[in-house]
């Protein structure tokens, strides 16, 4: 064995930049987990670990070192744990705006009639409405054309600075509250305008019914609210991006200030 080999110096610094690197895989796997698009099944399993660790070998040279290293499994075990919480509330924030848009979604089709009409969705394996699956796949699309993703990994480098290695999860609970609740905002008020034109529609139906009972108000009304709500997604549809933009340019900074 040549000096340097033998050299326990030359092990225990390999050793701990082995560690190092398990621990910032540990979360760069967390964000890519949890994140839209690169998190969901349809991308092959081996292709979201090859990310993950080359994102990580990437990462390694930035991210300040802690004073020390667990030296036991029990210790990086639990390190590894809290690493993996950091990685995935930064992913969980991008994961429910886009959840906000879903769910503004629903609650279009439950006003137009496509409730019934649920289908398998393959990028989450769930059931989903019509609308909120269109919506969610504009959104998704928008993450990577505003180089969204981009962002999300230099705040996963800043958060090394805000949530050091070995400092646990320092979270912010009532902001993470506060957050949900913003959210389920956002989404009614993205799905408020066809809400209210058909709910006008439904207003004038029934009076009309109540003034001629021969009008046939259940075949007419699915066609009509249909081909409104149909228009005014349309319409919304040029007002989505600079309605979402704003959420995601803002979710790197709302994910650091939900770590402290």
């Amino acid at each position: 064995m040549t000096p340097t080999l033998s050299n326990l110096a030359v092990w225990a610094f390999t050793a701990d930049r082995v560690v190092l690197w398990m621990l910032v895989l540990t979360r760069v796997t967390g964000l890519l987990a949890a994140f839209p698009v690169l998190g969901a099944d349809q991308l092959p399993l081996q292709l979201r670990a090859a990310l993950a660790a080359v994102l990580a070998t990437i990462l390694v040279p930035v991210v300040p070192v802690p004073a020390t290293l667990p030296s036991g499994v029990p210790a990086l075990i639990a390190l590894m744990a809290s690493e993996l919480a950091v990685g995935l509330l930064l992913g969980t924030v991008v994961a429910w705006i886009i959840e906000a848009v879903a769910f503004a979604g629903a609650l279009m089709d439950t006003q137009m009639g496509f409730s019934f009409v649920q289908f398998l969705d393959p990028a989450t394996a769930q059931t989903t409405s019509v609308s909120g699956s269109f919506l969610v796949q504009m959104a998704s699309v928008l993450i990577f054309v505003m180089g969204l993703h981009h962002q999300m990994i230099l705040a996963l480098v800043d958060s090394y600075r805000v949530a050091p290695m070995g400092q646990g999860v320092p979270l912010q609970a009532m902001g993470l509250v506060l957050l949900l609740g913003q959210l389920l905002a956002k989404g009614f008020q993205l799905a408020f305008p066809v809400l209210a034109v058909l709910f006008l529609v439904d207003l004038i139906l029934g009076i009309s019914g109540k003034f001629m009972p021969q009008l046939q108000l259940l075949q007419l009304s699915f066609p009509l609210k249909i081909a409104l709500g149909m228009i005014i997604l349309g319409l919304l549809l040029r007002e989505l991006a600079p309605w979402l933009v704003p959420l995601f340019e803002r979710a790197p900074r709302i994910a650091l200030r939900l770590l402290g």
